[in-house]
């Protein structure tokens, strides 16, 4: 009996297992995954918040400041601000971790001056040229040069020509287009250019290495080795490594989805380049990455020396002058008023162009053109008001509101029976009211209207302060 028992067992554990397989559920389909429909752009609006990396904190993008400031920071903010975003800017310095963040999409795009070479432009998509640089050699002038008698005598210790670096060694930020640069420039020379590449050292500190004798020589775009330069002495840039090539921004290739590059590219092509020029300046130029400079115990304001040497060019007492640069621009270099009136003397872009000048004029070169400005005027009016003291408040007039427009007052001083070469209580009337329809409308007016009291007071204003001036400063 046992055995048959055992017997039918064994029959029924098959039937029992075949049961409980077939009862098992069926695999669950897998659930369809909707296609993802929108673009790169569309998911950064979605999100609201463009993120870009960067490199370089004291030029491109610096948290130091009470606000954000740098010159990546302030065109990608104009970017976001025409696009309605939040712009997120993340700082590394190394090169090769900024695209290893762009390649990871931890980041929407790569904001570092980037060379259109063809590594890069099979790796990424590039934006339109932000810029056109050259790259320059930075290296330290000779010993004791501002000591050599002759200007040959130091040439002749310098590197003049690509085919000098020739065994020479140069460091570079690591992953930078300057290590491709050279590469090619090493095989068009055929000779060998060491190349160092540094992973923690930026443009910015490799200049500062060279002018400290830690390394020889770097290789920077050109307006990286001026801003870099600031206060830094016995460096010589002027051997061009490069002709001037496009720098831009890349962005990633995602599956050929290029609706963030076209919105780059549209604002890029909408962006004045005058407004690129001024932002570049800001930071570029010469002593403009401090805004203004502080004067020394005794100095009426940081720019003394050069003010005296540009009112003896034109005749004026130093601290006249002064105080016109005090009244236009505070002594801030890098100020532009809303009708584009740029720097120290806050130079009408007209003016600007005569003079061959741009928004990285150093102090010299913008106090230079504004001298010529004050000389033009003084000569224009000198045939027309002969007492020198007198001409002084026509010319600040003039200035401030255009030789069109004086001229214009003191033909109305004629005609109403008012002295035309004397400005208290005559030619002064006509300014301050030619606003009045009576005035601007007369028939002897060819300059039209003007909003006389701030011409007016600017004059006024200039020369209380320059009295104040002459009683504090010798």
């Amino acid at each position: 009996m046992k055995k048959l028992l055992r017997f039918f067992l064994v029959l029924l554990l098959p039937l029992g297992w075949l049961t409980s397989c077939n009862n098992n559920p069926q695999p669950e389909e897998e659930p369809i995954v909707e296609q993802d429909t929108l673009t790169v752009l569309q998911h950064i609006q979605e999100r609201g918040r463009l993120v870009a990396v960067t490199n370089c904190e004291i030029i491109n993008y610096n948290t130091e400041k009470p606000t954000p400031s740098g010159f990546e920071y302030e065109l990608l903010s104009d970017f976001c601000n025409a696009n309605g975003l939040e712009l997120e800017m993340i700082v590394n310095e190394n090169l090769d971790s900024c695209f290893a963040l762009l390649d990871s999409c931890r980041v929407d795009m790569v904001a570092v001056g980037i060379g259109s070479n063809k590594d890069m432009k099979r790796r990424y998509l590039l934006t339109d040229p932000i810029l056109m640089q050259k790259s320059v050699l930075v290296q330290r002038l000779p010993k004791d040069w501002n000591k050599m008698s002759t200007a040959n005598e130091v040439e002749n210790q310098l590197l003049r020509s690509s085919v000098d670096l020739a065994g020479k060694t140069v460091h570079l930020p690591q992953g930078s287009h300057e290590v491709k640069l050279l590469e090619h420039l090493s095989d068009q020379i055929g000779d060998t250019i060491y190349i160092v590449e540094c992973d923690s050292l930026n443009s910015f500190d490799l200049v500062q290495a060279v002018e400290s004798g830690e390394i020889d020589y770097t290789v920077v775009e050109e307006y990286v080795a001026r801003m870099a330069s600031i206060g830094l002495k016995g460096l010589d840039t002027k051997l061009n490594v490069s002709v001037e090539q496009p720098l831009g921004w890349a962005v990633q290739n995602h599956d050929n989805d290029s609706s963030l590059l076209m919105a780059l590219n549209g604002w890029i092509d909408g962006f004045e380049q005058r407004n690129l020029n001024r932002i570049l300046a800001k930071y570029v130029n010469k002593g403009n990455v401090f805004g203004t400079r502080k004067p020394k115990e005794g100095e009426l304001s940081g720019f003394d020396g050069i003010i005296k040497k540009t009112a003896k060019n034109i005749g004026w007492d130093w601290r006249l002058l002064a105080s016109l640069i005090y009244q236009e621009s505070h002594f801030r270099l890098d100020l532009e008023s809303e009708k584009g009136a740029f720097g120290l003397m806050q130079l009408m872009p007209v003016v600007m162009e005569k003079y061959e000048i741009g928004y990285d004029a150093t102090p010299e070169e913008q106090l230079e053109a504004g001298g010529k400005l004050i000389k033009y005027l003084g000569e224009c009016l000198e045939n027309k008001v002969a007492d020198s003291t007198e001409r002084v408040k026509f010319v600040l007039a003039a200035y401030n509101a255009g030789l069109g427009h004086v001229y214009d007052a003191q033909r109305l001083a004629e005609k109403y029976g008012k002295y035309p070469d004397v400005w208290d209580n005559n030619v002064d009337y006509f300014i301050l009211n030619k606003s009045k329809k009576q005035y601007y409308n007369d028939t002897c007016c060819k300059a039209g209207y003007l909003r006389g009291t701030e011409t007016y007071r600017f004059v006024e204003e200039v020369l209380d302060r320059y009295y104040q001036y002459q009683a504090t400063y010798n």
